[in-house]
C-alpha cells in the first residue's frame, strides 16, 4: 500500500515537473521568437543643419609681374611658393641682349620720326597748291568777268552812241565847236589815267618779283642743299596768291582806264566825224542802232557764258579735299615706339632686374633661364597686403542651410587653431555644379595655402513633435508612417502590439524628424529600433 503511494506521489511529482519544463521551454520559445524593440515617445526640440566644408586659403588679389615682350632671361631668382618682399629680385635679363634691342629701337623711332616729318611736308605742300589753285580760278574768273563787263559796257555805249546819233538826225543838231574842246579834254584825262593806271601795275609787279626773290632767299636759308625747282615753284606760287587780289585790282583798273581812254577816243572821233557829215541818212542810223543793239546782246550774252564757265571752275577748286591722317597717324606710331623706348632704358637704368611690387608670394612663374619674355605675365604674385580668404566648394545641399552674412568656424588643419564667428563673403554657383563660398579672413590669421575645416549649424524653430529619424519608415506609395507600441489583450494575456501610424514630415535632418503635430502625442510609444523586421500588428517585447 506504501509502495503504491509512493509510486502515485513519484508518478505526480514526474507530471508535475515536465508540466514546468514544458511550461519552460514553450515560454522559452515564445521570447525567441518575439522581436525586441526600443521606444520612446515624440519630443519637442528642434533640427539642426550642420554643414561641414573643407577647404584652402586662397589670396584676395594677384598681381602680375610684366616686362617688355621678346627680351632674353639671364636668371630667375624665385620659385613657384616661395614669398618675397617688395623690391626682392624676380629675375634677371640678358644685358647684351637688351642693349642690343634698345639700339635696334631707337632706330626704329629714327625712321619713324623722318617718315612723320615727311609726311608733315607733303601735307603743307598739297595745302599750299590747293590755296594757290583756288587764288588762281578766283583771278581768272575777276578777268574773264571784268573783260566781259567792259564789252558790255562798251556795247551799251555804242547803242547810246546809235541812238543819240538818230536822235541827233531827228533833232538836225549840229557840230559845236564847244563840244569838240570838251571832248578833246576828256580824251586827255582818260590818257592821263591810263598812264597812271599802268606806272601802278608795272610797281605792283616789280614789288611781286622782288617779293618772290626774298622768299626765295628765306627758304634756302639754313639749308645745306638748293631748292628743287619744285619747290621753288611752290614758294613762287604761294607769295603770288598773296599779291593774287592785288594784282587783280591792277588790272581791272587798268582796265577801266584803257576803257574809258578808248571810249572818249572814240567819241571825239564819233563826234568829229558827225559833225563832219552834215547829213546822213536815216537809213544808216536805223541801220547802226539795230548793230549796236545786237552787239549789246551778245555781250550781254557772253558775260552770261563767261559767268557759267570760270564760276564751275571756280566750285571746282573749292570742293573739299579728302582726309588725309597720314601725319597724324604715323605721329602716333611715333609715340608708341617712344614709349617703348623709354621702357627699355628703364630696364637699362635699373641693371635688367625685375623687382617685387609688393609683399607676396609666387603663385606661377612663367619665365625661364634663357628664354624670353612675353606679352603675358611673367610672374603672378599673391598680393599679401590685400589679405587672404578661405575659398571651399558646396554641394547644392549645404547651400540650403547657409548664406552671405552667416558666421561661421574656421579649424586649422595644421595647427588645430579655430577662428570663430567668421562671416560668409559670398555665395556662387559655380559651371561645373555646386556653390563656391568665400570667407574673408583678419590679417595674419591662417598662411596662404593653408588647409582648414568650415563649421555652421543652422537651427530650425521649435517642433513640439519629433522622433529620431530610425521610427520613419516608407509605405508602397512611399508615404511616411512610424510604429507604435500599444498593450493589447490576447488568449495569451496582455501583449504587447505594433500599430501603423501615418504622419507627415515637416523638416529633417541626418538623425531627427519634426512631425505634423496631432499625428502622435506625447504618451504614445514610437517605436526607434529593432532586432528584427517588424510590421503592423506584430508582437513585440519592449527593451
Amino acid at each position: 500500500m506504501k509502495e503504491n503511494q509512493k509510486r502515485v506521489y513519484k508518478i505526480t511529482g514526474l507530471f508535475f515537473f515536465g508540466m514546468l519544463l514544458f511550461t519552460l521551454l514553450s515560454r522559452a520559445t515564445y521570447q525567441r521568437g518575439t522581436a525586441v524593440v526600443s521606444t520612446e515617445p515624440p519630443k519637442s526640440g528642434t533640427i539642426a543643419h550642420s554643414v561641414r566644408l573643407s577647404g584652402k586659403v586662397i589670396q584676395n588679389q594677384d598681381l602680375a609681374v610684366t616686362t617688355v615682350a621678346g627680351l632674353r632671361v639671364a636668371g630667375v631668382c624665385v620659385n613657384e611658393g616661395q614669398q618675397v618682399s617688395q623690391g626682392e629680385v624676380l629675375f634677371r635679363l640678358d644685358m647684351d641682349y637688351l642693349q642690343e634691342a634698345i639700339l635696334q629701337q631707337k632706330q626704329e623711332v629714327e625712321r619713324q620720326r623722318l617718315s612723320v616729318q615727311d609726311a608733315k611736308s607733303q601735307e603743307a605742300a598739297s595745302q599750299k597748291r590747293l590755296a594757290n589753285s583756288r587764288a588762281q580760278a578766283r583771278e581768272s574768273y575777276d578777268s574773264a568777268i571784268s573783260q566781259a563787263e567792259t564789252a558790255v559796257e562798251r556795247a551799251g555805249r555804242e547803242l547810246d552812241r546809235a541812238e543819240e546819233n538818230l536822235n541827233r538826225f531827228y533833232a538836225g543838231a549840229s557840230a559845236d565847236v564847244t563840244e569838240t574842246a570838251r571832248l578833246e579834254e576828256a580824251l586827255r584825262e582818260a590818257e592821263s589815267g591810263c598812264d597812271l593806271s599802268q606806272a601802278a601795275l608795272d610797281d605792283l609787279t616789280r614789288e611781286l618779283e622782288s617779293a618772290i626773290q626774298e622768299a626765295l632767299r628765306q627758304a634756302e636759308s639754313g639749308l645745306e642743299t638748293p631748292l628743287t625747282q619744285e619747290e621753288r615753284d611752290a614758294v613762287a606760287q604761294e607769295v603770288q596768291g598773296e599779291y593774287a587780289l592785288d594784282l587783280s585790282d591792277a588790272r581791272a583798273a587798268l582796265d577801266q582806264a584803257q576803257l574809258a581812254r578808248a571810249t572818249a577816243q572814240e567819241e571825239l572821233e564819233a563826234y568829229r566825224q558827225a559833225a563832219a557829215q552834215s547829213q546822213q541818212s536815216e537809213e544808216a542810223l536805223l541801220s547802226a542802232l539795230e548793230s549796236a543793239q545786237a552787239a549789246y546782246e551778245d555781250a550781254l550774252s557772253n558775260l552770261d557764258r563767261t559767268d557759267l564757265s570760270y564760276g564751275q571752275a571756280i566750285r571746282t577748286a573749292d570742293l573739299p579735299q579728302g582726309s588725309n591722317h597720314a601725319a597724324q597717324m604715323g605721329q602716333l606710331t611715333y609715340d608708341q615706339l617712344v614709349l617703348e623706348l623709354e621702357k627699355l632704358q628703364a630696364l637699362w637704368d635699373a641693371g635688367g632686374e625685375i623687382l617685387a611690387p609688393v609683399d607676396g608670394v609666387v603663385t606661377e612663374c612663367s619665365v625661364r633661364t634663357g628664354g624670353k619674355t612675353s606679352d603675358l605675365g611673367a610672374v603672378l604674385l599673391a598680393d599679401l597686403s590685400q589679405g587672404c580668404k578661405f575659398s571651399g566648394l558646396l554641394s547644392k545641399e549645404q547651400a540650403k542651410y547657409i548664406g552671405v552674412g552667416d558666421q561661421v568656424s574656421l579649424r586649422s588643419e595644421s595647427t588645430g587653431k579655430t577662428y570663430d564667428k567668421l562671416p560668409v563673403t559670398t555665395l556662387s554657383a559655380e559651371p561645373e555644379g555646386g556653390y563656391r563660398l568665400t570667407v574673408q579672413l583678419p590679417q595674419n590669421s591662417l598662411p596662404l595655402g593653408a588647409g582648414a575645416d568650415l563649421r555652421f549649424t543652422r537651427r530650425s524653430q521649435a517642433y513640439f513633435c519629433c522622433v529620431p529619424l530610425s521610427a520613419l519608415h516608407l509605405d508602397e506609395r512611399n508615404q511616411p508612417y512610424v510604429l507604435v507600441a500599444e498593450p493589447a489583450e490576447t488568449v495569451l494575456g496582455t501583449q504587447t502590439l505594433l500599430r501603423k501610424v501615418s504622419v507627415q514630415v515637416l523638416e529633417q535632418n541626418e538623425s531627427l524628424a519634426a512631425l505634423e503635430p496631432g499625428c502622435l502625442h506625447s504618451e504614445q510609444q514610437v517605436v526607434t529600433a529593432s532586432d528584427r523586421a517588424v510590421g503592423s500588428g506584430s508582437r513585440v517585447r519592449v527593451n
